[in-house]
């Protein structure tokens, strides 16, 4: 394979990599995309499997994605990627002409593209395609120490895909990223009497524990107790569910836990804390960091983050997930490029 078709492949599989890696990097949103998806197809029966099924494609793109980079088994991955290639065009020319209102989803939160520029983006890679595959015969051999690239950013890949799958994303680009100020973006949420109280989460040291699915007894009992335990070292906590005080009291819901419960609805949930029964952080109205609920902070580091300037507690947070992201990102084309 000459230089100039190498480079083509590259680019292609660049793009596919970092595709790949901002969609795992938020299954739950990726899920959620591909919810919109299901629906727009009348897949809806699919609905239960719409985060398994984003995070399954996500992981084979940005495999294919790596494999370009190394140009390892060229015929069977220039096959395998015209193929993806191929069906994200027919889905998004299906998308410009039907104009449904939602977004492609490339690359996951941080950029959101029209069906127009979606469309123009997939002719172009199918052009690099072309230029990088056409005639299909004559692809060369790789180093044999290519393989050796591609098999260790492969495992970085899948290991990537596993932790954001146990905790929230790395970095966070939703409406309720932190450093947001809830008078800019509104929190709504009611409690068991239908009156909304956002102006709860507004003043002071606020940990809001959100649950956007049922929860299993166990875990509600945890829930229960960290809210204990915040309000023990100076937090006003606020439990957040995605369900109705009606809903709650037909469950036969404890009814001191029912007062001290709240409502919202369930996609406002996912976009605060991905995390089913997460902690968020806020400080007087500015959301400052967020836990997944595997990883709630114990009562040392309560009282330690009561301690800081909010502000400090917001930096160091971001730098700390910037630096790992940028780092994986970085490691994984650097064994790719150079090994």
């Amino acid at each position: 394979m000459n230089g100039f078709k190498r480079i083509c492949a590259v680019i292609i599989g660049m793009v596919l990599l970092v595709a790949g890696i901002l969609k795992m990097m938020d299954p739950v949103g990726s899920g959620l995309v591909m919810e919109e998806y299901l629906k727009f197809f009348h897949l809806g029966f699919l609905k239960e499997a719409s985060r398994f099924i984003a995070c399954a494609l996500a992981l084979v793109e940005s495999l294919l994605g790596a494999a370009l980079i190394a140009g390892v088994w060229r015929k069977v991955i220039a096959i395998a990627s015209g193929s993806m290639l191929a069906l994200f065009t027919i889905l998004t020319i299906i998308l410009y002409l039907a104009k449904p209102a939602m977004d492609c989803g490339c690359f996951g939160e941080i950029i959101h593209l029209s069906h127009a520029q979606t469309l123009l983006k997939n002719l172009i890679l199918d052009a690099l395609w072309c230029l990088a595959f056409i005639p299909v015969g004559s692809l060369g051999l790789p180093q044999r120490i290519k393989y050796v690239s591609f098999s260790l950013a492969a495992v970085s890949l899948v290991l990537f895909l596993l932790f954001s799958s146990l905790s929230i994303p790395l970095r966070d680009y939703t409406d309720f990223k932190p450093g947001v100020e809830l008078d800019e973006q509104p929190l709504f949420f009611y409690d068991a009497n239908y009156v909304y109280a956002d102006s709860l989460a507004s003043g002071g040291n606020v940990l809001v524990v959100s649950a956007y699915d049922k929860l299993k007894k166990e875990d509600t009992d945890r829930l229960a107790e960290f809210a204990r335990m915040a309000s023990e070292n100076g937090f006003t906590t606020l439990l957040l569910m995605a369900t109705t005080p009606d809903e709650m009291a037909e469950q036969g819901v404890n009814p001191a836990l029912l007062a001290r419960t709240y409502f919202a609805d369930r996609k406002e949930l996912l976009t605060l804390n991905r995390s089913n029964g997460g902690a968020t952080y806020i400080s007087d109205g500015q959301i400052i960091r967020k836990w997944a609920f595997r990883s709630l902070p114990s009562s040392d580091e309560l009282a330690g983050i009561k301690e800081k300037a909010p502000m400090d507690v917001l930096l160091a947070r971001q730098n700390r997930t910037r630096a790992l992201f940028q780092g994986f990102t970085l490691c994984v084309f650097a064994v790719l490029m150079l090994l």
